[in-house]
């Protein structure tokens, strides 16, 4: 709007507005009003066309708004212009308005990326110039929303105006400002959870699928790593920038935000450094979240909200309290009760990827050897599957279950049993990443000539392939590829995997019903 002479125009829409009232009482020649009209117009086409083409996708129609939009001054300033209001600030409202009176004002089905752009574009502080996409979304918005609930939200979101001016601009109190821009925001946000949800698909039994999507900012993919037994998600997303080096060139850089999912909603926690490997971890109870990286470790929890701690290595599991934490140090496997280090293994390499409900019992590897570290500080060797590699991932509430990956076959282990596969199919690579407290299931991905697909694995059915488990529930070309996590009651898996709606990888959430607990 700054490239067209708004000073001259705000003059002469006065000087007009002054003429119509004069012609109320002493008569104004009509036609000087018309001539003032006509150079108004001219002044205001190119403002008010271009203004048009942004409300409307196609420019013919634009135009032809625009120019009926014009053709109607006469009508519309009157009612509009006043000294307090200039022009420059009242035309583009009442452009909506007629544009929104004028068109076709049935609701349109919103698209699962235009939802989730409602919802950002509804929680956005005012920012301008506005994007492509949030051009071609004002048009859905229209359809949302009363006129009056329209351009009190356009003048607050997109226009930038304080609620005392668009208070000004309609006449309006400062608590009908309020109160109309509330019920806008909660019709978006409802239209927006209305299409999040048709992202939810259920079947008779109760069992669902949900496919997260990104939170704004962070829209390249998202990924779940973990699941508590509310079904409260704690995962990641990835921003996709482009960086120059002189001896890389043009490269991708991905930033993580580690984030927590609960009713539809993301709650971002914090970055965790460029290209990155990032771990997310959740309490049973959802109540702690503690995500890290090499280069970072935050730990939220619903009494202090996010903090941000000194990392002494890379952090990879945690236990039921959130005060044991596990991973590595300098190469050695390492644990973190209440924050104070305390190494587990002398030998390098080593690690530890899990940890028990109590926090006495730890899983991992020494020198390519999965091992469970013992409550007594003992060390105990599981073996590996007729190779040399075996690495364990995850144990059961009591320490008897572990998982992991052996010579590229998932693994899950007993005193009993000793180490067993999970899969009977030797060519096919698998790995388990995550068991449930009392050690009946347990969740990874495998891979096989049809490509990389998650899977659940049971005493009764064995290892079965998500994909087919509800393949009533998925859309045509999505997959489930990994599952990172199973909520301790094993009523709930999370991933990540390609979404066909939105056409990226996206944090999946399976709800196996009520009666998997």
């Amino acid at each position: 709007m700054g490239r067209h002479d708004w000073d001259t125009i705000d003059a002469l829409a006065f000087e007009i507005a002054c003429m119509e009232e004069a012609s109320q009482s002493v008569g104004t020649s009509g036609t000087e009003l018309e001539s003032a009209y006509a150079r108004l117009r001219e002044l205001l086409r190119p403002a008010v066309t271009q203004m048009a083409r942004e409300l409307l996708r196609d420019s013919h129609t634009a135009e032809r708004e625009a120019a009926r939009f014009l053709e109607r001054l006469p009508l519309i300033l009157p009612l509009k212009s006043a000294s307090k209001i200039p022009c420059s600030r009242w035309v583009a409202g009442a452009l909506i308005e007629f544009i929104y009176q004028a068109t076709d004002s049935a609701a349109a089905a919103l698209e699962a990326h235009e939802a989730r752009l409602l919802q950002e574009l509804a929680e956005a502080e005012p920012v301008l110039p506005l994007s492509a996409p949030e051009l071609d979304l004002i048009e859905r918005v229209r359809t949302t929303l009363l006129p009056d609930e329209f351009l009190v939200w356009y003048d607050y979101v997109v226009n930038g105006y304080a609620i005392a001016e668009i208070a000004a601009f309609h006449g309006e109190s400062h608590a009908w400002v309020e109160r109309t821009l509330q019920r806008a925001r909660q019709k978006l946000w409802n239209a927006t959870t209305t299409d999040t949800a048709r992202r939810t698909k259920t079947d008779l039994l109760g069992q669902s699928l949900t496919w997260l999507g990104v939170p704004s900012l962070y829209e390249h993919s998202s990924v779940a790593y973990s699941v508590a037994n509310d079904g409260t998600v704690a995962g990641v997303a990835f921003a996709e920038e482009y960086r120059y080096s002189d001896t890389r060139g043009n490269y991708a850089a991905y930033i993580p935000c580690a984030f927590r999912w609960k009713d539809y909603q993301f709650h971002k926690l914090g970055e965790l450094g460029e290209n990155c490997t990032p771990r997310c971890m959740i309490t049973p109870q959802g109540d702690t979240i503690v995500a890290a990286s090499e280069a970072c470790l935050l730990r939220w929890s619903a009494e202090r909200g996010v903090e941000q701690l000194t990392p002494q290595g890379l952090v990879c599991a945690m236990n039921a309290c959130g005060n044991v934490l596990v991973g590595e140090a300098g190469g050695h496997a390492a644990r973190w009760i209440n924050s104070v280090l305390e190494p587990l293994a002398d030998e390098v390499p080593s690690a530890a990827r899990g940890v028990s409900a109590n926090g006495k019992f730890i899983v991992g590897h020494i020198r390519h050897q999965a091992v469970r570290w013992e409550a007594s500080g003992a060390v105990r060797y599981l073996g590996t599957l007729e190779g040399e590699h075996s690495e364990a991932t995850a144990v059961s509430q009591d320490g008897s279950t572990i998982v992991g990956k052996s010579d590229g076959r998932a693994f899950r282990w007993t005193p009993e049993t000793g180490m067993c596969a999970l899969s009977q199919h030797e060519h096919e690579l698998s790995q388990a990443y995550s068991v449930s407290y009392d050690g009946t299931r347990i969740v990874g991905e495998a891979s096989d000539e049809a490509g990389v697909h998650a899977f659940l694995w049971t005493a009764e059915d064995g290892m079965q392939d998500l994909n087919v488990l509800f393949a009533h529930l998925r859309e045509v070309g999505a997959t489930l590829e990994r599952a990172y996590a199973i909520s301790p009651n094993g009523r709930y898996i999370v991933g990540e995997g390609y979404c066909s709606l939105t056409e990226r990888k996206e944090a999946f959430l399976i709800d196996l019903g009520e009666l998997a607990c």
